[in-house]
């Protein structure tokens, strides 16, 4: 290195090398960026916790431990903050407590238009200027929530567990990784050829789980088609595959990007 040369710029996250780099020319410490506090809540009468044996009617909570390790994953701490019932004064209590003990809240399901559905009426007495954003034109996901309450990124996301976990690659880690200041690409992209068509419609951007493939000297996209609140699809599946908004989809044996 040369003297006044920048070793490592901002927005960087540090790697075992980095470290050593720094090191080598006497540089003891940096300023970092603290993670950001993520509460983490979801709802639903139906919801019960993963170490209950689920009566008629009812599911385990999946979305919580699923979200707070994709929080960790983007580099910020996680607040699991339980399950709220279907009654409008207890989602709203939890949202405030959240909403006090976090730079960011997430809550999963209730974000559609139904009855029970209360999850942006609850948003919107957080704080100003409320919700930006009810539905993006996604599959799947569309019932997805964007807002920013006094200052704090608020998420309604989906509660299908596979809807969650797509819509929160999609803007939930984005967020916080640029609320760390993190530039650069989030995650690793590899191509392959898709070994089965994938139908669309113009107007809404899909994502697709694939499974890799090789075969010869070749990687292969294979689609893991299934119904957003099945989790099985993603446990079988390496990647998704982004098709375009302007898009009818994608045929067989075309090239494709891989995000893992």
């Amino acid at each position: 290195m040369r003297q006044g040369e920048i070793v490592l710029a901002a927005g960087r996250r540090l790697r075992p090398a980095d470290l050593g780099g720094l090191l080598a020319v006497g540089i003891t410490q940096v300023k970092v960026a603290q993670p950001p506090r993520v509460a983490i809540l979801s709802q639903g009468d139906e919801v019960v916790p993963p170490t209950q044996t689920p009566g008629p009617g009812q599911i385990r909570d999946i979305n919580s431990y699923t979200l707070a390790a994709l929080t960790r994953r983007a580099g910020a701490e996680p607040i699991l903050m339980g399950v709220a019932p279907d009654q409008l004064g207890a989602l709203s209590a939890l949202a405030r407590q959240a909403f006090a003990q976090a730079d960011v809240v997430v809550i999963s399901a209730g974000s559609s238009v139904s009855v029970r559905d209360m999850t942006a009426e609850v948003i919107a007495t957080l704080g100003q200027p409320g919700i930006l954003v009810h539905g993006l034109s996604v599959r799947p996901g569309k019932p997805t929530i964007l807002a920013v309450c006094d200052g704090k990124p608020v998420f309604g996301l989906p509660g299908n567990p596979v809807s969650a976990m797509v819509i929160f690659d999609l803007v939930v880690a984005p967020t916080l990784r640029l609320l760390q200041g993190e530039e650069g690409p989030p995650r690793r992209i590899v191509m392959a050829r898709l070994a089965r068509p994938i139908a669309s419609v113009t107007g809404r951007e899909d994502y697709v789980p694939v499974r890799l493939e090789q075969r010869g000297n070749e990687r292969w996209a294979a689609p893991v088609f299934g119904k957003s609140n099945l989790i099985y699809t993603l446990l079988q599946a390496d990647g998704t595959v982004r098709v375009a908004l302007d898009s009818n989809g994608i045929g067989e044996a075309e090239w494709v990007e891989v995000l893992q």
